[in-house]
């Protein structure tokens, strides 16, 4: 694409906030196949948007384009506003880019029973999937600190997670926000996990300041809030979906995100049911939808 002007077509909720509250700069840090990072004014309110094609899925912190324009070197300089994005000679025009707060919405009753049902779906699904690859270096430490949290309860110890591991979202952090994910999702029906939930950002607070990567701290603040990438939000809602529904596409789906990052995801939001203990009993038809599915 030349520099005549690339479209937006859709835009992550923390994102369309970002980039209104101000006119920003910044530059390009990284790239990916599907597109770049921006890291925006770095010193006082620091923001690292990912800008991407359609080939990525959206996350809160993404812009979504129509092409990635030619003219995108690390180090470029950007500015934006609340119209566009400008590197160099191309602009990114975004004013019209569908907004999407990518808002997990807590399960009714109802939602909750099915999703209860599919507990060993995940359970199953997990182990198969780390069973083809190589062990992850930090699971052995990432298992102490879940076992010590099981154990008392005490949120405060799962602050050890945040920053564990490498990469740009280390394991720790995408198992918090699977744990955020599940939690969120049965807030409005569990009193545990309301009262999980509300430890866990306490411990997030707490946290704001610890050694992760932005675009790791910014993904655990967004999905406190309970707003998370659009492969965890299609796992969430196919969990609580009817029973004629095949939940292992969104699972796969989520999985294959990152090195990691959307396994132990996955392993987070399977901690969160279980520490809910929505998994100890299967119903007849959880049992039919775990062979069948």
């Amino acid at each position: 694409m030349g520099s005549a002007g690339v479209l937006a077509t859709r835009v992550g909720g923390h994102t369309f906030r970002y980039l209104t509250a101000a006119p920003r700069t910044g530059r390009v840090v990284s790239t990916f196949r599907h597109g770049f990072n921006v890291l925006f004014d770095e010193e006082l309110d620091p923001g690292f948007v990912s800008i991407q094609t359609e080939g990525a899925p959206l996350h809160p912190w993404a812009l979504e384009i129509s092409d990635i324009p030619d003219e995108i070197r690390v180090g470029s300089a950007v500015s934006a506003d609340s119209r566009r994005i400008t590197l160099g000679p191309a602009a990114i025009h975004w004013q019209r880019a569908t907004g999407h707060t990518l808002q997990i919405t807590p399960y009714t009753p109802e939602e909750a029973k099915r999703a209860r049902s599919r507990w060993p779906i995940l359970a199953r699904f997990l182990d198969e999937e780390r069973a083809k690859r190589d062990p992850d270096p930090f699971r052995p430490e990432v298992d102490a600190i879940l076992k010590r949290w099981k154990e008392t309860g005490d949120s405060n110890g799962l602050l050890d997670l945040v920053g564990l591991g490498t990469g740009s979202t280390p394991s720790g952090d995408d198992v918090l926000v699977g744990l955020l994910s599940g939690f969120t999702a049965f807030e409005r029906i569990s009193d545990e996990a309301k009262a999980s939930l509300f430890g866990l950002r306490a411990v997030l607070h707490a946290a704001e300041n610890r050694g992760t990567s932005l675009p790791s701290a910014q993904m655990l603040a967004a999905a406190a809030g309970g707003s998370v990438s659009e492969p965890v939000l299609e796992v969430v809602s196919s969990l609580a979906s009817e029973f004629d529904r095949d939940v292992r596409p969104a699972i796969r789906s989520l999985v294959s995100q990152g090195a990691t990052s959307g396994l132990e995801m996955l392993a987070g939001i399977l901690q969160a049911l279980e520490r809910l203990d929505l998994g100890s009993e299967e119903s007849t038809e959880g049992r039919r939808v775990g062979h069948g599915l």
